[in-house]
């Protein structure tokens, strides 16, 4: 549904701007496969997991990109530097395609920024693949693995869960094939 809200979002655009747009959109896809696609403050937004990894719009003057992450731009300063910018944009010419390995690298820092900010107070953690895919999700508590964990493939395959007490594994343990089948469990007790 959201992905159809985008589609309209990019068909108020002319032909040039729009298909320039469209090309930044399926690069992004391509690199973010499991990303959702959603209209966040206004602007076609990727989003993996409920976290803003990457926007981009179009404006009468330019397009832009928008990091959801000011850091990003300090962290590129130099792949940046000919591009007009704002704390939270890069702004880039209306008929000109974005540079697909700029904006790789945008996409893989952005992630690496991400992964960085967790665990989150609330003892929440979450790990992504540089693909965007959820590598590994969780709870921490006294800086130490709690509660029930997962880990996936880079293809989004679950791949292992269990939980854990204080650090230490307990309960059962599921370990998964390449298509997310059990295929073996390790009791570790209580």
């Amino acid at each position: 549904m959201s992905k159809t809200l985008v589609d309209k979002h990019l068909k108020k655009f002319e032909n040039g701007q729009r298909a320039i747009l469209q090309n930044l959109r399926e690069i992004i896809q391509a690199e973010l496969p499991t990303a959702t696609e959603v209209i966040k403050y206004g602007i076609p937004t990727f989003m993996i997991n409920g976290v803003a990894i990457i926007g981009f719009d179009g404006y009468k003057n330019h397009n832009s990109l928008f990091p959801f992450s000011g850091s990003t731009n300090t962290l590129l300063k130099a792949e940046l530097a000919n591009y007009v910018q704002t704390k939270g944009s890069i702004h880039f010419a209306l008929d000109k395609r974005f540079p697909k390995p700029l904006l790789k690298k945008i996409i893989k820092a952005r992630i690496s920024q991400i992964n960085s900010a967790y665990p989150k107070k609330t003892g929440e953690f979450l790990e992504f693949y540089g693909n965007g895919v959820l590598k590994a999700s969780g709870k921490i508590k006294n800086e130490q693995m709690h509660g029930d964990w997962k880990w996936f493939r880079k293809n989004g395959v679950i791949m292992r869960s269990g939980s854990f007490k204080a650090g230490r594994q307990v309960g059962v343990w599921v370990t998964y094939d390449q298509k997310g089948k059990p295929y073996k469990k390790t009791n570790f007790g209580s």
